[in-house]
């Protein structure tokens, strides 16, 4: 009896010493340990509404009135029902611009010339001359391709894209800035109807439609530059504007 009480007692010191030793190895390990963690948050960008107008004497920066109209696209000088008057121009300056804190972008806008009846002479359609900051979209028998006067930048219709400054067939970005809107810059500032538009040219419901379509910047597909994706997807937006 006595020897399994030794054996008992043996056995729990020695139970005992091993705890008293792992506790000791735990304590080390922990002692050389160190652990790190990142939290990531992510953001799908976005496309802000300017809070102020164009500036009346320069387009291309905010002015000091309110955005008053849904969207990124405005007319500030376009009064509603204008008429058609043989040899005038009528005030319509189309102009597109970024919020603040948006993602740069991209600009395209198609306009689509419903004003005179099916068939009229291009020589005889109301027109309109494109600015500086702007170009015709390239293209061949496409629906939306530019049409033109046969004067240089008079157009009546067509896909357009923002390219200030560049000299290829690609667009640039508008860049976005963090405390004010950006703008385009008018993408013409009349439509003149020309002295030989004639009253039954004229459309029973004469309109001009003119659409933006705004691209992040930092968006591409595959092997293409964001600047290659972007003109591909503003020519399938075009060509359904064009139906």
């Amino acid at each position: 009896m006595e020897q399994t009480r030794t054996n008992k007692k043996t056995i729990a010191i020695v139970a005992a010493v091993a705890c008293l030793a792992l506790a000791a190895a735990l304590g080390t390990y922990a002692w050389l340990t160190s652990q790190s963690s990142l939290t990531n948050t992510f953001t799908v960008g976005s496309i802000n509404t300017p809070d102020k107008q164009p500036d009346g004497n320069d387009p291309e920066k905010p002015g000091s009135d309110d955005w008053k109209v849904k969207g990124n696209l405005i007319e500030t000088k376009w009064v509603d029902k204008s008429k058609l008057v043989p040899g005038a121009s009528i005030d319509k300056n189309p102009n597109v611009g970024l919020g603040k804190d948006s993602d740069s972008a991209y600009v395209f806008v198609y306009v689509k010339n419903a004003l005179v009846n099916s068939g009229t002479n291009q020589s005889d359609t109301p027109y309109f001359t494109i600015g500086s900051n702007w170009t015709a979209v390239p293209g061949t028998n496409e629906a939306w391709i530019a049409k033109t006067t046969g004067t240089d930048d008079q157009y009546i219709s067509g896909l357009f894209m923002y390219k200030k400054g560049a000299s290829d067939n690609n667009p640039v970005a508008l860049v976005a800035k963090s405390d004010a809107s950006v703008f385009t810059g008018e993408l013409f500032s009349a439509v003149t109807a020309p002295s030989t538009l004639t009253k039954d040219m004229v459309a029973s419901n004469p309109q001009m439609i003119v659409s933006a379509y705004i691209f992040g910047a930092d968006q591409k597909d595959g092997s293409q530059s964001s600047a290659e994706t972007a003109l591909a997807q503003a020519k399938a937006w075009a060509a359904e504007q064009a139906k």
